[in-house]
């Protein structure tokens, strides 16, 4: 069983530019390193959505440093380590984009998914961080506070490693859901497990008579995509939001003004995580 891994999470201001990162370092399955720093975006622009799950704005990170002095500091918790992450694909597409955008060496890691290892492992009502946490009594002070995730993250794949191992579950079965390859090969493989799936051959009767509205940019499927599996699953797409609307999917990039008015109606916010989610 792994015992000695990193656990990171980024937050973001917009997109994928980060404006927080925590890493929390286990050895033995015990904390030994913690990190965390906030960091001004090259781009100076916070998306008011991010802001308000996270709590980041512009005015917090307007005096911080940018990601390659931070990049100094943290870099030797990639290289050649076993990174762990909860949903993976985002957080590994940050670090990607600020590499890339700044010329910085990219580091060659293992790296696994709490979020796709709760999928193959757990029975529970979703997949998010903290219903895992809770499902493990993994105690969560902050929720979206990087640090407080990292380490949470990190707990909860100590626990999904005991939980595999007392189930019997093979080890190989287990190795299928980590990506064991250089920084190189990432791009082809940070995909949620879940997402390689075509959206469009999901099912459920939850979204049945449903009126949703689809707003943003979204990362793992098209929009059209999207707007056919609502379709097909019963729902109904409008493109604005009434007192009748049920759910908004919002993708990066969200407009302020259908977020305000979707907020003024008590209309549910949902991400296309929470939307897959949905079709469980």
């Amino acid at each position: 069983m792994i015992k000695n891994f990193v656990a990171f999470d980024f937050e973001t201001a917009n997109g994928k530019n980060p404006c927080s990162i925590g890493i929390v370092e286990f050895e033995d399955g015990n904390v030994v390193n913690e990190y965390y720093s906030l960091i001004k975006p090259k781009e100076l622009y916070f998306n008011p959505f991010t802001t308000n799950v996270h709590g980041i704005s512009i005015e917090d990170i307007i005096n911080e440093r940018e990601f390659p002095e931070i990049w100094n500091e943290i870099k030797h918790f990639f290289n050649n380590k076993i990174v762990v992450a909860h949903n993976h694909s985002f957080d590994v597409s940050v670090l990607n984009h600020s590499l890339e955008i700044y010329n910085i060496e990219q580091p060659a890691y293992d790296i696994h998914c709490t979020l796709s290892l709760s999928r193959s492992y757990l029975k529970i009502e979703n997949h998010k961080l903290s219903t895992i946490a809770k499902y493990f009594k993994v105690n969560q002070k902050k929720y979206h506070n990087a640090l407080d995730d990292a380490y949470v993250c990190g707990r909860v794949f100590i626990n999904l490693m005991e939980f595999a191992n007392s189930n019997k579950k093979s080890e190989t079965v287990y190795l299928k859901q980590k990506v064991r390859n250089s920084w190189q090969q990432i791009e082809k493989v940070t995909r949620n497990p879940l997402f390689e799936k075509s959206i469009l051959e999901l099912r459920s009767d939850k979204l049945r008579n449903k009126k949703i509205v689809i707003t943003g940019v979204f990362k793992h499927f098209e929009r059209n995509d999207l707007k056919k599996s609502i379709e097909d699953n019963g729902g109904k797409v409008s493109s604005s939001i009434s007192k009748n609307t049920s759910y908004l999917i919002a993708g990066e990039n969200m407009g302020p003004a259908k977020k305000v008015k979707a907020e003024s109606l008590n209309v549910s916010i949902i991400s296309e995580n929470d939307y897959l989610e949905l079709l469980e």
